[in-house]
């Protein structure tokens, strides 16, 4: 397939997976450095082709390539340019997405490209913590808007300036706030399986969520292998994630503080429609790389 070049990189469309069914497009740095720093494979979510929400996967991959690092984002199977595979019915889709990441990660491999990270929005965050959580040569993750638990202080910072509305009382008494039914239905989805479900615009059903429990197990696995995590949530996350440290406040007895980043962009949506959010994530994520992984991290 055709090339793409500029002057700090280069961009070349390939096929390839085990049924040779995927396409990708793999974004090379013109320098080849002594020590290759890790390349990225970013992970699409929902029904979004390579280039991402907004094309920031394709900002965010040139961001990186121009600064030495590759990267891969692709079509997973039946999405964009990719068709699907011949193992299509053999497994759930969450397993066959798995494989596909992995037939990705593979031809990183194939390419030269160093140690690997994954990045993902929404349900591509999901699939890259779930890869990042099963494959030790994966050694980070860049996590936008995963599924997220709630806290108690996530309860008074969505209800809380509401109850000072006299407004919103005459419409709880009247039956018609929306707000109140929100909470009561809250309160209820807490018996009998308390903090134990995930919210989010997640692949993950209520079926396969990971627990609470289940949830920090895996944090603190990776915690233990040195694997460096980015967490990014967006105001469009509202409904579910309300402020900065609410990640950290939901797994209080693990030092995730000190071995994750978070960063919080309440004036961003979900998709990093506008330009200027898109900024602010491209520099968070090129300062997360750079410090753990490029070649000041490398000396």
């Amino acid at each position: 397939m055709g090339n793409v070049t500029e002057e700090a990189f280069s961009e070349r469309a390939m096929a390839f997976g085990r049924s040779q069914h995927l396409v990708g497009v793999l974004s090379m740095p013109a320098a080849v450095a002594a020590v290759s720093p890790p390349g990225i494979a970013f992970i699409s979510s929902g029904i979004i082709h390579r280039v991402g929400a907004n094309r920031i996967y394709v900002r965010l991959a040139r961001a990186l390539a121009r600064r030495g690092s590759a990267s891969l984002r692709f079509d997973l199977s039946g999405i964009g340019d990719s068709s699907q595979p011949d193992d299509q019915l053999e497994v759930s889709r969450a397993e066959l997405e798995q494989r596909d990441i992995d037939d990705a990660l593979s031809l990183m491999q194939r390419e030269g490209v160093g140690p690997l990270i994954v990045a993902g929005l929404c349900s591509g965050a999901d699939n890259s913590l779930a890869t990042i959580a099963r494959n030790e040569h994966v050694s980070g993750a860049v996590l936008m808007d995963p599924f997220v638990f709630r806290t108690r202080r996530y309860y008074v910072e969505h209800y809380g300036p509401r109850l000072l509305r006299p407004a919103a009382w005459w419409n709880a008494l009247t039956g018609q706030s929306t707000a109140f039914k929100d909470l009561a239905g809250s309160v209820v989805s807490r018996f009998p399986r308390s903090r134990s479900t995930p919210v989010g615009d997640s692949s993950l059903s209520a079926s396969t969520a990971p627990s609470r429990e289940e949830f920090q197990e895996r944090l603190e696995a990776l915690i233990e292998r040195g694997a460096r995590l980015l967490f990014v949530f967006t105001g469009g996350l509202e409904e579910r994630y309300n402020y900065r440290n609410q990640l950290f406040d939901a797994f209080p007895r693990i030092a995730l503080r000190a071995h994750a980043e978070l960063e919080y962009l309440p004036d961003s949506d979900h998709t990093f429609s506008r330009q200027a959010p898109q900024r602010q994530l491209e520099a968070r994520i090129v300062t997360w790389y750079d410090t753990h992984f490029g070649t000041a991290a490398v000396r």
